[in-house]
């Protein structure tokens, strides 16, 4: 999942991570009928063990593994690490959700028993943009073991010190090409290289409302990593047969979205696309209706499911005559939260969440999530043998991966493999988050899984 974002105007595209009105067949996301992928698992959050997580059973717990086998693991502990971005300048919290959840799977399996005995001790390493190949030198001299559930905005920067001492990741995401063509890097939600995270979003928009698929507009970026994604999603957007009026590209920093509002007025944009975060996305909603204009549509990708959406974005939402849409390759947390017999492993990761960090999930959270129960199911089937070499190959030979019923079903690897073909939409608005069944034509639960909703982008990956 090609997920993350810079903010300040500068996002990229999460992974399935990527997504006017609504009609009158939508509904809510918290009455929508919980089936397939996501609602896949006969656990109950109530019925758990304590290192269960959905259908994953005993993922953390007692044991006797021991031996010092490997860079930052003893007999009793293993040094992990994320990374992320909070402590830039520019946007300060920036993804800090990253740590957030990092943290609350540590706390939680560590209160379960730890990997087969061995307590995890996090290092959070805060690459504030502009510092990742620092922070990758760091986390090399500590030594961690590995870095698990991490995404940094300006990824394709530390990739060399990464490799330099073999330090291996299971990321959150990857964002630019660099990153998401390295090697000793596997994504739980693989986002490739040469394919649109939101390909299957695009397509069923399209469909829905093809009138509109003749005026595209984009404001990508001029940060490289963040503008590999937005070249993605155009490429994917023209293969479809979107034509496309408008394009742009974001500085690190914005300051004044009018100007940017004005471009797209004046190319008539109708369907909008923004390598942006929820907050910027919402200064940009603002100087629309400064403006007096709204495209009808606007497609994001995963990462703008934010509550900052709904808190900043207020009735400006409601303004757009199509609607506010995010792909996800995820049930909404309204689901797990309303229907926990439906979603247990989403409720279940809703209240880790809540229980050991007090805050509210985010999308980027699920990716994390995921890359650290696929990091704990690798580093327990190593036992005492808990090298680096055997967790990456554990982890890069899992298929149907759902992370315990918490998304869609994926097949972990490197840009080698495959995006899902699966995705769902969900709307914004001020009222809430609602799922879009009339846009999306689910046919496995709440998702639409159809092998079409793969675009192959050839030329890709390019060369910065």
């Amino acid at each position: 999942m090609r997920t993350a974002a810079v903010a300040a105007g500068v996002s990229l595209a999460l992974v399935g991570a990527g997504c006017s009105g609504r009609s009158s067949s939508s509904s809510s996301a918290t009455t929508q009928p919980a089936s397939g992928a996501a609602a896949a698992t006969s656990t109950t959050a109530a019925a758990a063990g304590p290192g269960d997580f959905g259908t994953l059973k005993a993922v953390c717990g007692p044991g006797n593994a021991s031996g010092a086998t490997d860079k930052g693991v003893t007999d009793t502990g293993i040094r992990m690490a994320t990374m992320s971005d909070p402590g830039n300048t520019a946007v300060p919290g920036l993804n800090v959700e990253i740590f957030q959840e990092s943290q609350a799977f540590v706390d939680w399996c560590n209160a379960a028993g730890g990997i087969l005995g061995r307590k995890i001790t996090l290092d959070k390493r805060d690459a504030a943009l502009f510092n990742v190949a620092a922070q990758m030198v760091t986390s090399c001299d500590q030594p961690d073991f590995m870095l698990a559930g991490n995404g940094e905005a300006l990824d394709a920067t530390g990739v060399q010190q990464r490799l330099s001492c073999g330090l291996p990741e299971i990321s959150g995401y990857d964002v630019s090409a660099a990153a998401g063509t390295a090697q000793l890097s596997i994504q739980p939600l693989p986002t490739p290289d040469s394919e649109s995270t939101i390909g299957g979003a695009f397509k069923a928009l399209k469909a829905y409302d093809p009138a509109s698929a003749a005026y595209y507009g984009l404001l990508s970026s001029n940060q490289q990593s963040i503008k590999d994604s937005g070249n993605r999603d155009k490429a994917a957007a023209a293969q479809l047969g979107y034509t496309q009026v408008y394009y742009d590209e974001l500085p690190i920093q914005v300051n004044n979205w009018r100007p940017y509002a004005q471009a797209i007025q004046a190319k008539g944009v109708q369907v909008l696309g923004i390598q942006a975060q929820a907050n910027q996305d919402a200064q940009l909603f603002k100087a629309f209706a400064d403006i007096g204009y709204f495209p009808k549509w606007v497609l994001l990708n995963t990462n703008n499911y934010d509550p900052v959406m709904l808190t900043e974005g207020g009735t400006n939402l409601d303004q757009f005559k199509g609607g506010v849409l995010v792909s996800s390759r995820f049930a909404p947390f309204e689901l797990g939260t309303s229907n926990p017999s439906q979603f247990p492993a989403t409720a279940q990761f809703v209240n880790i969440v809540k229980q050991y960090q007090n805050v509210a999930p985010k999308a980027l959270g699920i990716n994390t999530f995921s890359a650290w129960l696929l990091w704990a199911e690798g580093a327990k089937s190593c036992g005492s043998n808990l090298t680096r070499a055997c967790v990456m190959s554990y982890v890069s030979s899992q298929k149907n991966w759902t992370a315990g019923g918490l998304h869609d079903s994926e097949n972990p690897a490197t840009a080698a493999g495959d995006t899902s073909p699966c995705f769902t939409i969900i709307k914004a608005s001020s009222s809430g988050w609602s799922l879009e069944p009339a846009i999306t034509k689910p046919n496995n639960g709440i998702f639409n899984c159809d092998p079409g909703n793969i675009i192959k982008l050839p030329g890709f990956p390019q060369a910065s």
